[in-house]
């Protein structure tokens, strides 16, 4: 009788069609099996209702994830969730995630794809692939975000307290201060928070180490 081959898939037995249970089976090379049935993972890179909250905390090492600069995509991925927020793809190689960034910009050229593993945005990229037709953006640099969030901050702050201190007679403080405010404080968060979790990455990094 021709052997039928199968493997083990996460608790489960595949076996040739019609196979009995009592069939003798050929067991194949788990990995290229495991390989081969590995689908990509649509999160979004920030997610209140789940826990870990932040994207690359729900990877485990050996994941690559393919983070776009827009949230149109050339072709359609299965994603669980359809809000317009920023969301990335999780490969199980990282050949996988280059084929897939390399798909999307070549049918999308404004597009840029950037590769990272589970240690997030705290680390560099590990591949940058950009469509032919993508112009760009300038990089937000770290004094920027601190020397201009915190003129917009306190710089805010400070035109609604001598608003404040009129009485409100002129009005056009308070009302520019209230602007300027929010940004800076944006820019400043954010400057917080890839300090936060670069420090926290290497501090897993030493102890892991």
């Amino acid at each position: 009788m021709p052997q039928r081959a199968a493997t083990r898939h996460r608790g489960g037995l595949f076996a040739g069609d019609n196979a009995g249970p009592y069939d003798e089976i050929a067991p194949l090379e788990p990995l290229v099996i495991l390989h081969s049935m590995s689908h990509p993972r649509t999160m979004l890179l920030f997610d209140p209702d789940v826990q870990p909250q932040c994207w690359n905390e729900r990877m485990a090492p050996g994941e690559y994830a393919v983070l776009y600069s827009s949230n149109q995509l050339a072709s359609p991925i299965p994603r669980t969730n359809t809000a317009v927020d920023p969301f990335c793809t999780v490969f199980s190689a990282l050949s996988e995630a280059e084929q897939h960034a390399i798909q999307q910009v070549t049918l999308l050229p404004t597009l840029r794809c950037r590769i990272y593993d589970h240690h997030g945005l705290g680390s560099q990229p590990i591949r940058e692939i950009r469509g032919s037709e993508h112009k760009g953006e300038s990089e937000i640099s770290s004094r920027f975000r601190r020397w201009c969030g915190s003129i917009l901050f306190f710089g805010g702050i400070g035109l609604i307290v001598l608003d404040w201190s009129a009485d409100f007679s002129l009005s056009w403080p308070a009302t520019l201060g209230a602007r300027t405010l929010p940004a800076g404080l944006v820019l400043l968060v954010i400057e917080l928070v890839i300090v936060v979790d670069a420090r926290r990455k290497s501090r897993r990094a030493k102890q892991s180490a």
